[in-house]
């Protein structure tokens, strides 16, 4: 199953995760080739993953491990089909939606020639989190600002 049909699948699950758990895990899976499922927390540590993400900004090293403890808990204990649907209803709030959305827009890496199969996961996850085009296109324009500004003060 792509990415795009396992995000829209809809698959019910009686799993509640955290919103914080739940936006590392779409963050992990956007990391994905598509064929790959989801990386492991060892080929894509969270600090990284969750890397220009506001709400992990102030995140200590043991806040980073905890966090990936949670959630290598979380992976071993589901299947993927049932996973990313769980991450997907576990985040209630508008503000945690968008931010999962901004973790998979990092991580997925919105280049000039990304795959159509990478713009139809964004598209799709996008639809999912019940985000407007107006929305997506400041989230991506904010996020993406923030990289430039950056990039300048490092040049």
């Amino acid at each position: 199953m792509s990415k795009s049909e396992l995000v829209k699948s809809g698959s019910k699950t009686s799993v509640t995760l955290e919103p914080e758990v739940a936006i590392a895990i779409i963050g992990l899976f956007s990391a994905s080739d598509e064929d790959e499922g989801i990386i492991s927390t060892e080929e894509g540590p969270l600090p990284e993953i969750l890397e220009g993400i506001e709400l992990f900004e102030n995140y200590s090293d043991e806040d980073f491990d905890e966090l990936t403890a949670k959630v290598n808990t979380v992976i071993k204990e589901q299947e993927l089909n049932s996973l990313i649907p769980a991450a997907i209803a576990s985040l209630t709030k508008k503000s945690d939606r968008e931010t999962a959305y901004i973790a998979a827009i990092l991580n997925v890496g919105m280049e000039e020639d990304m795959p159509e199969s990478e713009e139809d996961y964004i598209f799709k996850i996008q639809k999912v989190f019940k985000i407007s085009d107006d929305r997506a296109g400041e989230l991506i324009d904010e996020v993406f600002e923030e990289y430039e500004e950056e990039e300048e003060e490092e040049e």
